[in-house]
């Protein structure tokens, strides 16, 4: 049993209560007991439980990063300041060209270490070598959906399209006794992967029950290259011919027209917003205001720290608050408690675990993080929510707890060698 006490608990229930002096009680991997310390007491037994002291403390829940690519931690810094598709086609996949699954188990480490120490309990990825990313995702304890990237190109694991998506159903076998890890599939983009490899892909979620995620609308010239070759822009290209639907998650969505947000919300696509990523490419700026119009799910997403160039996601808070209201010219667009949603309760209605994350309650699993408030940038404090959308950082995290499992504490990893693992990375890749 784990027992934080004396602490103001953000609870982003369906209420959005927040509790001073609160206490919450973890019995095994789930919420056992959460309201006012002398509460909990009252009720609770908590003679053997681990004592953890919320004073001066924020507890909440653990963020739920909805796209993003771990393993390209290794790149971070390596293709800077030039627009996506140059990116992408003349520094990014000539790197990739060269990675093996080693490679990927180190930077997802790498990438995993940072999502703990800056409060990430949860997180969607796709890259090369799905199971070198799940040993990796599985020694950190961190719960993850792990996606097998589909590309009608030869990749670093798979041969063909066909090689992909005929590897799914191992995949899955030889990970289903992993409690926080699932699989989706997700071909890469439209200037990369076909319409008719998407038609297969999608069957072949629909088969074993997977979602699909892809890159979806996330430039001007992405736009060009599907009218031109299908008739159609990417999004309403892809929900026509029942790709995307309520299974599916749609990361970046910068240029939908009303006919496509309309399509989205009907269809009841996810949609994962990555405001750093896009900023710094310049690919663009979503719709967030017609797509709250429609009633979109939206998560919030850092993409990878190739692109980003960290995975802090209280920064993408506070970017993606700032980022519609100068766009907009509106300070209310994007208020903090909207862009908190995005990062918690939000985030696990894109993955479909709303019932379970997201939100700290009785019974949902204890995915929770702790940060120190008792620090000159948190103080005064006026409004916590507005705190930590525009002044907290990952840095204030100081303790991460996982499907009740206690992953770091007073900043200290204790699910793996932090040193040894920031040793290899210096040594292997300088």
């Amino acid at each position: 049993m784990i027992f934080i006490n004396n602490a103001t608990i953000i609870t982003q229930d369906k209420n959005r209560r927040i509790i001073d002096n609160g206490a919450i009680l973890i019995k095994e991997n789930k919420i056992n007991d959460i309201d006012k310390t002398k509460d909990v007491i009252k009720r609770q037994n908590i003679r053997n439980a681990k004592i953890i002291n919320g004073e001066n403390k924020v507890v909440m829940p653990g963020l739920i990063n909805t796209h993003t690519h771990l393993a390209m931690s290794l790149l971070r810094g390596f293709a800077d300041d030039m627009p996506l598709e140059k990116w992408w086609f003349e520094k990014i996949f000539p790197f990739e060209a060269k990675l093996t699954a080693e490679d990927i188990y180190w930077g997802t480490l790498l990438g995993g270490l940072e999502m703990i120490k800056s409060g990430t309990t949860a997180f969607f990825d796709f890259y090369f070598f799905t199971d070198a990313i799940a040993r990796a995702t599985k020694e950190l304890g961190l719960r993850a959906n792990i996606g097998v990237p589909v590309i009608d190109a030869k990749t670093p694991e798979f041969a063909t399209p066909r090689h992909a998506l005929a590897a799914i159903p191992q995949i899955i076998k030889r990970h289903r006794n992993e409690p926080l890890i699932d699989f989706s599939i997700a071909p890469h983009m439209i200037q990369t992967t076909s319409l008719e490899t998407y038609k297969k892909c999608k069957k072949t979620a629909n088969k074993y029950n997977l979602i699909l995620q892809t890159h979806l609308a996330e430039t001007k010239g992405e736009i060009k290259y599907s009218i031109k070759k299908y008739g159609k822009p990417p999004a309403e290209l892809l929900v026509r011919n029942k790709v995307l639907d309520k299974n599916s998650i749609a990361a970046h969505a910068c240029y939908l027209n009303s006919k496509e947000i309309k399509l989205i919300s009907e269809n009841r696509v996810k949609i994962a917003h990555c405001p750093t990523s896009n900023m710094k490419l310049a690919s663009g700026i979503k719709p967030l205001k017609e797509l709250l119009a429609a009633n979109a799910t939206i998560g919030l997403a850092t993409d990878s720290a190739c692109s980003n160039n960290n995975l802090d996601m209280f920064e993408e808070m506070k970017f993606a608050a700032l980022l519609h209201k100068i766009n907009r010219q509106d300070p209310a667009i994007a208020n903090a408690q909207l862009i908190l949603d995005m990062a918690t309760i939000n985030g696990a209605k894109v993955a479909g675990k709303e019932k379970e994350i997201g939100s700290l309650e009785k019974g949902k699993k204890a995915d929770i993080i702790i940060l120190d408030f008792n620090q000159p940038h948190l103080l005064p404090t006026h409004n916590f929510v507005s705190h930590l959308v525009y002044s907290a950082n990952g840095a204030d995290v100081i303790t991460t707890i996982v499907n009740g499992k206690i992953l770091m504490e007073e900043r200290k990893v204790l699910i793996a060698d932090e040193m040894a693992i920031l040793n290899v990375i210096r040594r292997k890749y300088p």
